[in-house]
């Protein structure tokens, strides 16, 4: 008996082994993910779902399928909903054999849908998911910081709605929670909510400490964008309880150190913008502008990044979907070899009954026919399917292009409004407005062709051929014409318009009621209307 039990013991570990492969992938993905390397984590995931499968493992397989979701959301919504859904239903299969389980997935997948609607602006329905999600941790002992997250999400839902009071109260829990279940991954973030809670309502000593608190996790752990978000926040504490601008200015530059260094470039923004404030209330506006433009360039950088990164999500989607196919077609590769030689044998025996052989084997070259057809709609279907994706991939670069276009007109208002601020101080201050350079970097800055040209060149991307249409209809347009046109086409408002334009609004009315003429509109006709619905 004693030599049986260390013998069914090695059974048992080898079993472990080859049910763990899936749990291995999974692993190996979260610490991919955490490092922010998500290509190389959907990779992760979807061998851990193909593992999950070849184990009958319907919960590894749910949780693989609604990783893959987490890894494709931020690149397309569409696809991080796809596998949200298809986790759902394996969690769903869990019903009879683990009811709480499959709860608990389902709510894991909802959190997942409300983190998304949170991104596309869709607030409301995002804290209606969150709620909801609660259900799947009735007994508040959530090891899987599941409750920490949904908490957090509700409290970023109510920031953006400006329900103050209830995005305190859940960003409390949220840090609570965190604290109980001992998470210090995202411990830093929740003390830097509070600590903001707290700094608005002026306790001074307790934001301190919050934001001390998250500097010595972060600092700990090594979570080095965690360290950037803790030395602004205790910049603005130094800069709106102490007055103290220099100590304000030296945490800022230490955010700033640390975030050069990091792949997330948003984190450098963050430390540029808080320097750019700081130097527009010391008055350096030499300095803000130097500032102002490094943003410009960074902002750039990180759209042309962005992009990068979503066309690799994109391309490791496809891949999967790719290899899926393959494999489904190497399948039926199989089967048709199997049945070929299978006819191949019923061959050589029909040389000895003749007569049944050659009926039998008419019949199996027909079954074999079918099967052949059967794989070829498969491949059609396939190829269906790819270029589908395609599509969805030229859907999603002209989202990003008109974000893109979207981002430039913006950041060249607010530029402008900058400049004229710029302007307006240098001219109500004479020792400013003797600073003959800082009047040249002014009208340097007002001066923006170069802008424009890029606009132009991206607002053409999207509308194909708008410009030449509008000079071919109508040879008396002028390039100004074509701007105000422009601007019309993206829908902004008179006071929008004269801020990029650098006019007055009377200005752009003007403007307008003289393009109406170089049109040839009637009076009924709405401008805003005809350029809009124009193809």
């Amino acid at each position: 008996m004693k030599k049986i039990i260390p013998f069914l013991f090695l059974i048992a570990q080898c079993f472990q082994a080859l049910t763990a492969e899936s749990d291995i992938h999974i692993q190996k993905g979260w610490a991919n993910l955490l490092k922010d390397n998500d290509t190389t984590a959907l990779r992760n995931f979807e061998s851990a779902y193909q593992s999950a499968l070849a184990e009958s493992n319907t919960l590894n397989a749910a949780t693989a399928l609604l990783n893959m979701g987490i890894c494709s959301f931020g690149a397309s919504y569409s696809q991080g909903l796809k596998f949200c859904l298809k986790a759902m239903a394996e969690f769903k299969k869990l019903e009879q054999s683990n009811p709480q389980q499959a709860l608990t997935g389902r709510s894991k997948c909802l959190q997942l849908i409300s983190t998304i609607k949170s991104r596309q602006g869709k607030y409301r329905e995002s804290i209606s998911l969150s709620k909801e999600a609660q259900k799947g941790f009735p007994n508040k002992n959530d090891t899987s910081s599941y409750l920490g997250l949904i908490y957090n999400s509700l409290g970023i839902a109510y920031t953006r709605l400006n329900q103050l009071d209830s995005a305190e109260y859940f960003h409390r829990l949220a840090l609570n929670e965190r604290i109980l279940t001992h998470n210090r991954m995202y411990l830093p973030g929740s003390y830097l909510s509070v600590a903001e809670i707290e700094l608005r309502h002026e306790n001074k000593d307790l934001s301190l400490a919050l934001f001390s608190k998250s500097l010595a996790i972060a600092d700990s752990t090594g979570n080095r964008q965690a360290q950037v978000s803790a030395w602004i926040g205790l910049g603005k504490w130094h800069s709106h309880f102490e007055k103290n601008d220099v100590k304000a200015e030296a945490n800022y530059q230490q955010a700033k150190e640390i975030a050069s260094n990091l792949s997330d470039k948003s984190f450098y923004l963050n430390a540029l913008n808080a320097l750019l404030q700081l130097k527009k209330q010391q008055s350096r506006f030499g300095e803000a502008l130097q500032l102002d433009e490094e943003i410009r360039i960074l902002k750039d950088s990180l759209a042309n990044w962005e992009k990068d990164r979503v066309t690799k999500s994109l391309e490791v989607q496809f891949d999967v979907a790719e290899k899926d196919r393959l494999l489904s077609l190497l399948q039926k590769e199989k089967d048709i070899a199997k049945l070929t030689n299978y006819l191949l044998y019923l061959g050589i025996a029909s040389l000895l009954l003749i007569a049944a052989g050659i009926i039998l084997f008419l019949r199996k070259i027909n079954a074999r026919d079918k099967q052949l057809l059967a794989a070829n709609e498969s491949l059609l279907i396939a190829q269906e399917e790819q270029k589908k994706l395609k599509e969805q991939q030229l859907q999603n670069e002209l989202e990003f292009k008109e974000s893109q276009l979207s981002a430039m007109t913006l950041q060249m208002l607010q530029k402008n409004e900058l400049m004229h601020e710029l302007q307006e101080k240098v001219e109500s201050d004479e020792k400013l407005h003797k600073d003959n350079s800082l009047t040249k970097l002014i009208h340097k800055g007002l001066n923006h062709d170069k802008e424009w040209t890029d606009f132009n060149s991206h607002f053409e991307s999207i509308n194909k051929n708008f410009y030449a249409r509008l000079k071919q209809s109508y040879p008396d347009i002028s390039p100004n014409d074509l701007r105000i046109c422009a601007l019309i086409k993206l829908n902004l408002s008179t006071k929008e318009m004269a801020g990029i334009l650098n006019i007055s609004p009377d200005s752009v009315k003007t403007a307008r009621y003289r393009l109406r003429k170089k049109l040839q509109l009637n009076t009924e006709d709405n401008l805003t209307d005809f350029i809009l619905n124009l193809k």
